[in-house]
């Protein structure tokens, strides 16, 4: 299947290449600079409609990865608002343009509004999973949940196909150091105070692997609007003790446990729900930070 990655040289796109054509499809990245990985390359400003449509000219599938990744690198906020808003919107309209059947979007878990954030918002309940409202309230969260919603309204009105991963952070290249520091203290027995985003995290290569079981996921031939997004985690915080535990750190008390066997099954599950990810996509995390110096970068 030819499938177009937007972003597909950046470090999560890199692996998503790579894993693709492992599962014998033939990826090509749009991107402003040259893949890691040898797969055909299109330079393209996904910012103007005209140049993403030609780019995507011919794919089956597209995998929308590009953008800012958080307003710390030197952008401005209406610039990682602006440009990750309008690029979600060029690829939903390019692929509908040449009739493109899918797209997976690469979504996040800071779309939820507990990832990036400026207030501590608590849970309804945990684990948190598709069904728990959305609170996003800063530039990135908003652009990416903006993209989700792109895509879902764009499944209701076309029928295009759209799956959206809500990946929590990704120990990918750009994030090693950081990673590694934290794995290192973690297994002093350190625990943070306050801990950003529940201790969620996930590694580069189990994100790729869930976009290359999403290109190949079949929708019900029954569902009038094809959309699914899923939570992607690793199983377990990075966090040397019980999630349950942190939660009470966190706010005081635990939120409302929907299903405590999900934290007795592991009492350092993570926050976030994959459950569904491993019913309808087949997908598990593999990596596992305890073992760390195993990762791929």
């Amino acid at each position: 299947m030819k499938i177009a990655v937007t972003g597909g040289s950046g470090a999560i796109g890199s692996f998503v290449c790579d894993e693709l054509a492992a599962a014998g499809h033939e990826p090509w990245s749009l991107d402003r600079t040259a893949p890691r990985v040898d797969v055909e390359f299109r330079d393209v400003d996904l910012t103007s409609l005209a140049a993403t449509r030609e780019a995507v000219r011919g794919a089956e599938q597209v995998v929308h990865l590009a953008a800012i990744p958080d307003p710390y690198l030197g952008h401005s906020l209406e610039q990682v608002i602006g440009e990750n808003t309008v690029t979600s919107y060029t690829v939903f309209e390019a692929a509908r343009l040449e009739g493109i059947g899918r797209v997976v979007y690469g979504c996040s878990e800071s779309s939820t509004g507990f990832g990036i954030h400026h207030v501590k918002l608590v849970p309804q309940y945990v684990p948190i999973d598709e069904q728990h409202p959305l609170w996003p309230h800063e530039a990135y969260s908003l652009s990416k949940h903006f993209g989700e919603r792109i895509g879902a309204n764009y499944a209701e009105a076309f029928g295009i196909e759209v799956v959206s991963l809500r990946y929590m952070w990704v120990w990918s290249v750009r994030a090693e150091d950081a990673a590694r520091e934290i794995v290192a203290r973690s297994l002093d027995g350190f625990v943070p105070d306050p801990v950003s985003g529940f201790g969620a995290h996930i590694a580069v290569r189990d994100v790729a692997r869930a976009v290359a079981s999403s290109v190949e996921y079949e929708f019900p031939p029954s569902d009038d609007a094809p959309f699914e997004a899923f939570f992607l985690s690793a199983r377990d915080t990075f966090l040397p003790l019980p999630t349950l535990e942190l939660l009470r750190r966190s706010f005081g008390e635990c939120p409302a446990v929907l299903d405590a066997g999900y934290f007795a099954a592991n009492p350092q599950a993570s926050v976030f729900d994959i459950r569904k990810a491993a019913r309808l996509l087949g997908w598990e995390p593999k990596s596992d930070w305890r073992h760390f110096d195993d990762w791929e970068f």
